[in-house]
C-alpha cells in the first residue's frame, strides 16, 4: 500500500503543479549559458558510449580517454555495490572499489584533462533480478504482469515516490565516490505527462543531494522535439542516431538548427560546457556517412559526436579525422540555414558545410592556404559539390599535431 500511495501521489500532481515541480532546484548564475565562456577544449569532441574504441594499440584507460564525454557502468569504473541479495537495493559502494574508482577517474583525467566521465544508474529499467520479483518499484500492466524492455530486464515503476528517493540516494553514492570527478547518466527519458513529472521530481531530489555542479546527462533516444521542459535541468542531451528519424517533412538543416537551440537552453557545467552527444549509426565502410554528419556536427553545434555500429554496445573505430587538431572554436555555430553555405572557424583551422538543397556548387577563396583533412593536400580554394563539406587545418596545426 505505501508504494501505491506514493505513486498515486505524483499521479495526482496537476498542470501548474508539474509547471514548477522543480522551481527550488539551485539553478545556473545569470548569465551562465550565454555569457560564460567554454573551456579551451579540442574539436572534433569524440563521445564513448560503455564500449571503447576498437584500436588494439592503446591500453584500456588510454583508450577511453581518448574520449570527451564517456559514458561508463560503475562495475567498468571498479565500483562495487555492497552486498545485497538483490543488488539494486544497494545504496553505497565497498570502500576499497571506492579507492580504485577514484584512481582510475585520475588516470582518465591525466591522459585527457577535457573528459567529462558519466557512471550509469538505472531508472526506466533495471535487470530482472535487481529487486525481488513481487517488489512495488517494477512496472506493471492492466493484468498485473511486469512489462518487459531489453531482453533481461523489466520497466520500473518511475513515478514511485519511494522509487524515485531510492535512485536519487544511489546517484548520490556515485557522486560521493568519485568526489566531483564523475557525472551521472541517466537512460531512456519518456514524455507523457506522468513521466515528465516523475523525472523533474527526481531530477530535482538529485540536485538537492550532488548539488548544481554534478554532471548529468540523459538519453532522449531519437526525440529531438518537446525538451523544452528537460533542457534546463540537465547538462547534456544523448540524441541516439536521431538523424535517421526525424519528424514529420523537417529537413536535415532543421534537424539540426532544433539540436543547437535545444543545447543553448541546457544548464552549463562550472566551465560553461555542455554534453550533449550526437550518435549517429552507420557502417564504418561508409566513410562518407560519417563525414556529413562530423562536418554538420562541428559546423553547426559545441555537441560531442560518435558514429557508431549499432545501438548494441556503441562499438566504434577511430577513423583519422576524429585526431584532426582542429582546438577550440573561434566562431559560434553557424545557423542552419537550406541551401546556404555553412562556416566556422577553430583555432586550429575552419569547417565548410553546403547543404544538399544549394541549387549549384559553392567555390570559396581562404585566407591563406591550409591542408583538406581528408583530400589532405594544401588549398587555397575549394569547391564544394551540394551536400559536402570540408574540415581544414592550418599550417602550423599540421606541424604542431594534433
Amino acid at each position: 500500500m505505501a508504494a501505491r500511495a506514493g505513486r498515486l501521489g505524483l499521479l495526482v500532481v496537476t498542470a501548474a503543479c508539474f509547471a514548477v515541480s522543480v522551481a527550488d532546484e539551485p539553478r545556473p548564475a545569470p548569465g551562465d549559458a550565454e555569457t560564460r565562456p567554454a573551456t579551451p577544449s579540442r574539436y572534433p569532441r569524440v563521445a564513448m558510449l560503455w564500449s571503447p574504441a576498437d584500436v588494439e594499440t592503446d591500453t584500456k584507460w588510454a583508450n577511453i580517454a581518448r574520449h570527451d564525454v564517456i559514458v561508463l557502468g560503475p562495475e567498468a569504473l571498479g565500483l562495487q555495490w555492497r552486498f545485497e541479495r538483490y543488488r539494486g537495493l544497494a545504496e553505497a559502494f565497498e570502500p576499497e572499489s571506492v579507492k580504485g574508482a577514484r584512481k582510475n577517474l585520475r588516470t582518465i583525467h591525466e591522459h585527457n584533462d577535457r573528459a567529462v566521465v558519466l557512471v550509469e544508474q538505472y531508472y526506466f529499467e533495471d535487470d530482472k533480478k535487481a529487486y525481488p520479483p513481487e517488489h512495488d518499484w517494477w512496472l506493471r500492466d492492466e493484468d498485473g504482469e511486469k512489462e518487459s524492455f531489453w531482453p533481461g530486464t523489466w520497466k520500473m515503476d518511475v513515478t514511485d515516490a519511494g522509487y524515485i528517493a531510492h535512485v536519487a540516494r544511489r546517484v548520490e553514492a556515485i557522486h560521493k565516490a568519485a568526489d566531483g570527478a564523475a557525472g551521472v547518466f541517466l537512460d531512456n527519458v519518456r514524455y507523457d505527462v506522468d513521466s515528465r513529472v516523475a523525472w523533474l521530481t527526481l531530477l530535482k531530489h538529485i540536485r538537492r543531494r550532488c548539488g548544481g555542479e554534478m554532471p548529468i546527462l540523459v538519453n532522449a533516444g531519437y526525440m529531438t522535439e518537446q525538451q523544452g521542459w528537460l533542457a534546463p535541468h540537465v547538462n547534456g542531451i544523448l540524441y541516439e542516431d536521431s538523424i535517421h528519424y526525424r519528424h514529420g517533412r523537417m529537413g536535415e538543416e532543421a534537424f539540426y538548427e532544433r539540436l543547437a537551440a535545444t543545447d543553448a537552453k541546457l544548464r552549463p557545467l562550472a566551465d560553461g560546457r555542455r554534453i550533449s552527444i550526437n550518435e549517429v549509426f552507420g557502417k564504418r565502410a561508409d566513410v562518407a556517412h560519417m563525414r556529413r554528419e562530423l562536418m554538420r556536427t562541428l559546423v553547426y553545434t559545441n555537441m560531442a559526436f560518435l558514429y557508431a555500429d549499432s545501438t548494441h554496445g556503441h562499438h566504434h573505430g577511430w577513423p583519422a579525422l576524429w585526431d584532426c587538431p582542429l582546438g577550440p572554436p573561434v566562431d559560434q555555430p553557424a545557423t542552419p540555414r537550406d541551401a546556404r553555405l555553412a562556416r566556422r572557424r577553430f583555432q586550429g583551422g575552419e569547417v565548410l558545410w553546403l547543404p544538399p538543397s544549394a541549387d549549384e556548387p559553392a567555390t570559396v577563396t581562404l585566407e591563406a592556404p591550409m591542408r583538406d583533412a581528408v583530400g589532405k593536400r594544401r588549398v587555397r580554394t575549394i569547391t564544394l559539390a551540394p551536400g559536402s563539406g570540408a574540415v581544414l587545418i592550418r599550417p602550423d596545426r599540421d606541424e604542431a599535431g594534433p
